[in-house]
């Protein structure tokens, strides 16, 4: 049953439409446009708790210029390592930036230097606190806090437990808030995770042919 928790391609990839926006609006807006085509900010850093979005986000920008002629590469820093900062590149995403080793952050200054200096490329990068806290090289903080900086605000449970519910709703039932209260103490908060709870309680749910319970939850579990 783990592995039907996993399989959640159904429910679709990261996309700026399927991110709930509340609280992070003018982000929203501020890569909409970024992706529509206007360039006019090249320099983006987002930040933000375990869970809030920022990978949903980097992950959506990707998704959505890797169709198009514009070379764009996304780099997990927590899973890969010593990686290579191409500048034969529009669009540089980097997610978990704060995860660099001293030889990584170097080329990546180098990287940012080189895009300034050309008037060319689009610098996106995340991580779990504002630049100057994040314990990397001076030089490179301050230039992760030249562009345009975002904290990405995590939403509250009320609002997490509402779009679990109407989730359900559009999946043809009804979802028990007490459920929705047990994922949010036990299982992963984050908004991806809790949707993929709920459509994997609802798969089980008509495989078994019983109805959607907190019971029913913990025999899934």
């Amino acid at each position: 049953m783990r592995q039907l928790l996993l399989d959640i391609t159904e429910i679709g990839p990261p996309s700026l439409d399927n991110f709930v926006s509340e609280g992070n609006e003018e982000l929203i807006f501020m890569l909409r446009n970024l992706v529509a085509g206007s360039r006019q900010d090249r320099f983006f850093y987002v930040w933000g708790t375990t869970g809030s979005g920022k990978s949903h986000l980097l992950h959506s920008v990707n998704s959505t210029l890797l169709p198009s002629e514009f070379k764009v590469r996304y780099l997990d820093c927590n899973q890969v390592e010593m990686p290579d900062f191409d500048a034969d590149v529009d669009c540089m995403l980097v997610d978990n930036v704060e995860k660099l080793d001293d030889a990584a952050q170097i080329r990546l200054f180098n990287l940012y230097n080189h895009f300034r200096e050309s008037g060319h490329g689009v610098f996106l990068a995340s991580g779990p606190l504002p630049p100057a806290q994040l314990g990397l090289r001076p030089d490179l903080a301050t230039r992760l806090g030249w562009g345009l900086v975002y904290q990405v605000h995590e939403l509250t449970d009320e609002k997490k437990i509402e779009v679990m519910q109407d989730y359900a709703i559009r999946c043809g039932f009804e979802l028990p808030v007490e459920i929705c209260h047990y994922l949010l103490k036990r299982e992963r908060r984050d908004l991806s995770s809790l949707i993929g709870f709920v459509y994997a309680l609802d798969k089980y749910s008509l495989a078994r042919q019983r109805p959607v319970t907190l019971p029913l939850l913990r025999e899934l579990l």
